[in-house]
């Protein structure tokens, strides 16, 4: 009889078995090569050039360093990923522990009186006594079919992702924390610039009234000078209010409220024209850049989930074993006398049988979640190709922007040059002079505001790369990736 029970029960542990569904093939990500890609992206290009996390130390002076350390420590949003590694690095080692051999020890001390009114016998019967135990479990399971292997490798993956995603918002700091450091400095020149524009308005607008009194002027042309002035006026008004909107934001991102530290509040990062947009840039560089990279440990923890799943169906054989002592009379320590001991050891199996489908819903469920991961690593990748692909052609038109711009200085340059020749002969009145003047800081406004924009378009390369610095770009000297 036995012996049948026995062969019923393996012969229903194959059947359920032969049920499990067959394990899917999982498709690896996607590939830049698999990708069409715009001119500025080379696709077989070696990667030379490795990510740095403190790639934007070349590019500030020691103030700006400072300020971005100051982000970069204080962070809420780094914090935040901080405890998510640390989180997933406990998971880690939770999950690892299904590999290794389980001890347990419990125990009870307690003393008993024993009934006379039921099945207690003489001596027992109305007598006092202690009911004392002391048993050590023992376990280690055989993970035959790989389940608690795959779990340890999800838990692993899970955690690479989650440090990929640290580094990525480092990034996404650093990047922020260099824009607004950048806009800083160009409201500063523009303001410069525009004080400039407005002490020249004032002086045209004296010569204009000046010249309305001995009437060789009419009201007209002093009431535009007016409006020119009441316009400079309220450019310069909104300058300052951005100004002061960036150093709020500055200190917001460093985490130290709406202002930052007073050895900080003047941190200053010149413009400059000498930047240069790169021609072309590795593939590579972008596939390989933190949240790209998280969204690749992303599918393979996904993965391992889909084969514990699938593992759920198979049995599970564990090695069991106790030994303890038990005494439910005698002294106190009589349950540590050789005579008290107790011992077991076999295996233990369980097999689900009827789980309503359960199981086949996880599975389902976990094969999804790969499905899902693939998407979102594609979708994070395109993201990423489009970014850089859109700065480098920001770049390239600031380019044709910014000599278009040069050749319109060097002729007002010349024209203001002629002028102030008439005006020292006698030719004509400082007005020429002046105008001439506008004219020129009119174009350096618009350099001021062409520079900075490349500027934070570079950074946006630069951390779209990943932490890349292509040699050569940035305007500081001596700046290398």
């Amino acid at each position: 009889m036995r012996r049948t029970v026995r062969l019923a029960v393996l012969l229903l542990s194959f059947v359920l078995v032969g049920c499990a569904p067959p394990m899917p093939k999982l498709t690896g990500p996607a590939k830049i090569a698999d990708l069409r890609l715009s001119p500025g992206l080379e696709g077989n290009a070696p990667t030379q050039v490795a990510a740095n996390a403190n790639w934007w130390r070349p590019l500030l002076n020691l103030q700006g360093q400072q300020v971005v350390s100051l982000a970069l420590a204080e962070s809420p949003d780094l914090a935040l990923a901080k405890g998510r590694v640390q989180q997933a690095a406990a998971l880690l080692q939770v999950a690892g522990a299904n590999l290794r051999p389980q001890v347990d020890a419990s125990g009870q001390i307690e003393g008993n009186r024993w009934t006379k009114n039921q099945f207690y016998l003489p001596p027992y019967s109305g007598a006092s006594s202690w009911n004392n135990a002391l048993r050590l479990d023992f376990s280690y399971s055989l993970d035959l079919w790989g389940k608690n292997r795959e779990q340890a490798k999800a838990a692993g993956f899970q955690l690479a992702t989650a440090e990929q995603q640290q580094r990525a918002a480092a990034l996404i700091l650093e990047n922020a924390v260099l824009q607004q450091l950048i806009a800083n400095a160009g409201d500063d020149a523009l303001l410069q610039q525009l004080h400039r524009q407005r002490e020249i308005l004032l002086q045209i607008e004296a010569i204009a009234r000046l010249r309305q009194q001995h009437g060789l002027a009419d009201s007209l042309h002093t009431l535009a000078i007016a409006s020119q002035l009441v316009t400079a006026e309220q450019e310069i008004d909104r300058v300052e209010a951005q100004r002061q909107h960036s150093q709020e934001a500055l200190a917001v991102l460093c985490g130290v409220g709406t202002r930052l530290p007073q050895n900080l509040e003047q941190v200053s990062l010149p413009t400059s024209s000498s930047w240069h947009s790169p021609q072309r840039v590795p593939a590579a560089w972008i596939a390989n850049r933190p949240d790209v990279l998280a969204r690749r440990s992303a599918i393979e923890a996904a993965a391992a989930a889909v084969h514990v799943a699938r593992d759920d169906y198979y049995p599970n054989i564990n090695l069991v074993a106790f030994a303890g002592g038990l005494a439910a009379a005698g002294g106190l320590f009589t349950f540590l006398h050789p005579g008290s001991l107790q011992a077991g050891l076999g295996p233990a199996i369980s097999l689900p049988l009827f789980s309503g489908g359960r199981l086949r819903g996880q599975f389902d469920a976990r094969r999804a979640a790969y499905r899902i991961a693939l998407a979102q690593y594609r979708q994070t990748l395109l993201q990423a190709l489009q970014e850089v692909a859109g700065a480098l052609t920001e770049l390239q038109a600031a380019d044709r922007e910014r000599q278009q711009l040069q050749e319109d200085q060097q002729v007002l340059q010349r024209k203001e040059r002629v002028q102030q020749q008439r005006y020292r002969a006698g030719l004509s009145n400082q007005l020429p002079v002046l105008a001439a003047e506008l004219s020129l800081l009119d174009n350096r406004l618009q350099r001021i505001r062409l520079d900075v924009h490349a500027q934070q378009t570079l950074i946006n390369l630069y951390a779209g790369l990943g932490g890349r610095v292509p040699a050569g770009t940035w305007p500081s000297a001596g700046v290398h990736s």
